[in-house]
């Protein structure tokens, strides 16, 4: 039995080794399989130059398009993810200028012990202020949160668009200078320089693999497709006491009186028709127009 299993393995040693001595397409596929998974050692460049240059040439070239193909994408995905970024911004912005209105007349309404209080138009009790605070509260939060994500992957995002380029650049520089190279290479005049040159296209080749392995892009993709249109929920009721009760910053109450002014001035002046005069230049008398009352914005809960 070990003498038969012996035979065996002398057979199949000697028909891979006449596989690999007559067969060139198999020589190609398994020199192709090491370089892969074991790359080019240093003996190795020395020994065979100008394959070494052959095998990174291509391999560049490859790497190039890779990289130039994710640079695209990132590009048009960071120019999504500013663009996300900016309505989530201003809609966070919106919810806290809301929830500050709301501060503003639940204050006033305690201070004169007055309820409902009436907010754009609409009255709201004091259950119901809490009841609108609370969501425009959460909303805020929720758009906030969503902001610091998609600024955290855009940065991370940016800086890989910078990384690319620079790879690329050196990625073209390399290809050129091994064409130039390539005759002194294939007669095996190897010399300083060229080991120098060699060496670092082999250390580019490693970097621009985890450079490629390293794609953001999914990341991205996947942070914008699971961005909520609107958060939901709403503020414990801790929060919304502490809101209510705070007293508003300088510029928060700047803010407010300047937006209230603004809608004093729309809602008194700018419908108001301009007198018109008779033929005796004495003003003419006509129905007076009615005030216009702008419709409730939040629906009462």
């Amino acid at each position: 039995m070990l003498v038969r299993t012996f035979g065996l393995v002398v057979l199949l040693g000697v028909s891979g080794a006449a596989a690999w001595a007559f067969s060139p397409g198999l020589r190609t596929q398994m020199t192709a399989l090491w370089d892969s998974h074991t790359g080019w050692t240093e003996a190795a460049r020395a020994v065979d130059p100008a394959g070494f240059a052959s095998h990174a040439e291509t391999k560049l070239q490859q790497d190039l398009a890779k990289m130039e193909r994710t640079r695209r994408e990132l590009a048009a995905e960071v120019g999504r993810l500013a663009k996300t970024a900016r309505e989530q911004s201003a809609l966070a912005e919106q919810a806290r200028r809301l929830a500050e209105q709301f501060r503003d007349a639940y204050q006033q309404a305690q201070a004169d012990d007055r309820f409902p209080v009436e907010v754009r138009g609409a009255a709201y009790t004091d259950g119901q202020v809490r009841s609108q605070v609370s969501l425009l509260l959460a909303e805020a939060e929720g758009y906030e949160a969503s902001l610091a994500d998609l600024e955290s992957v855009r940065t991370t995002a940016e800086a890989k668009i910078e990384e690319l380029a620079v790879r690329i650049n050196r990625t073209e520089a390399q290809l050129v200078a091994l064409a130039t190279k390539r005759e002194l290479l294939r007669a095996r005049q190897l010399t300083a320089a060229g080991e120098e040159l060699l060496a670092q296209v082999d250390e580019l080749m490693t970097g621009n693999r985890q450079a490629i392995d390293a794609n953001p892009v999914a990341t991205v993709r996947e942070l914008l497709a699971r961005t909520p249109a609107k958060p939901e929920g709403r503020a414990t009721d801790r929060k919304v006491e502490e809101f209510l009760t705070a007293k508003p910053t300088p510029a928060e109450a700047l803010k407010t009186a300047s937006e209230q002014f603004d809608t004093s001035v729309i809602g008194h002046t700018s419908h108001r028709s301009p007198v018109q005069l008779d033929s005796k230049d004495k003003p003419r008398t006509g129905k007076q127009s009615k005030p216009v009352r702008t419709k409730p914005i939040f629906q009462q809960s």
